[in-house]
């Protein structure tokens, strides 16, 4: 595995405390990708537990408000070729919404679902609603950058308006989990 850019390392810490604590996943769903330092690492770990481990990535690879195409486009060179040895990941190249109405059509069930994609709250709030659809009862949904307002000039550009407004709207259907970072929020699916 090789990245050029190492964006965080609370995520390490707080799969750790999910995955020790709650689940031991046999299907992921990653939503946002960049290079696949998540994604990789993940597998890595999760399929020396579980040889019939699966992980989706979906990430549209288009230009964002803060990635260049050319930054992008070398991005997903470098995930595709860190996908050798790596059988396990299967890159769904859509937007979140598509992708995720996609593995829901598949039938797919997810364990874990960790969502880095678009930091806009409208685009947050899809993510929520399709992804808890299909996170298994006892799943864990992460969210990175979900506890402050530090993205855009507007509240709606920051993921956490439509965290909170999820976690409210589905608050008999979950629990929040304590996380050990400032950055991210995860909730546990109790209930249909």
């Amino acid at each position: 595995m090789n990245f050029s850019v190492i964006f965080h390392d609370h995520i390490q810490t707080s799969l750790s405390r999910i995955f020790s604590e709650s689940i031991v996943p046999k299907v992921t769903i990653e939503i946002g990708a960049f290079e696949g330092n998540t994604a990789f690492n993940m597998a890595k770990l999760l399929s020396e537990k579980n040889p019939d481990y699966k992980h989706y990535v979906v990430d549209p690879y288009t230009a964002s408000e803060n990635l260049t195409q050319d930054t992008v486009d070398k991005a997903k060179k470098q995930f595709i070729s860190n996908m050798e040895g790596f059988p396990q990941v299967e890159l769904i190249q859509k937007n979140s919404f598509d992708g995720l109405i996609e593995l829901k059509n598949r039938g797919v069930k997810a364990d874990f679902i960790y969502v880095d994609g678009s930091h806009f709250a409208k685009d947050v709030l899809a993510d929520a609603v399709l992804g808890f659809e299909i996170l298994n009862i006892g799943g864990v949904m992460l969210f990175d950058d979900a506890v402050s307002w530090r993205y855009g000039e507007a509240i709606q550009d920051s993921p956490k308006m439509a965290i909170d407004s999820f976690i409210a709207c589905n608050w008999n259907r979950l629990k929040v989990l304590e996380m050990p970072n400032g950055y991210q929020i995860a909730i546990r699916r109790e209930r249909l």
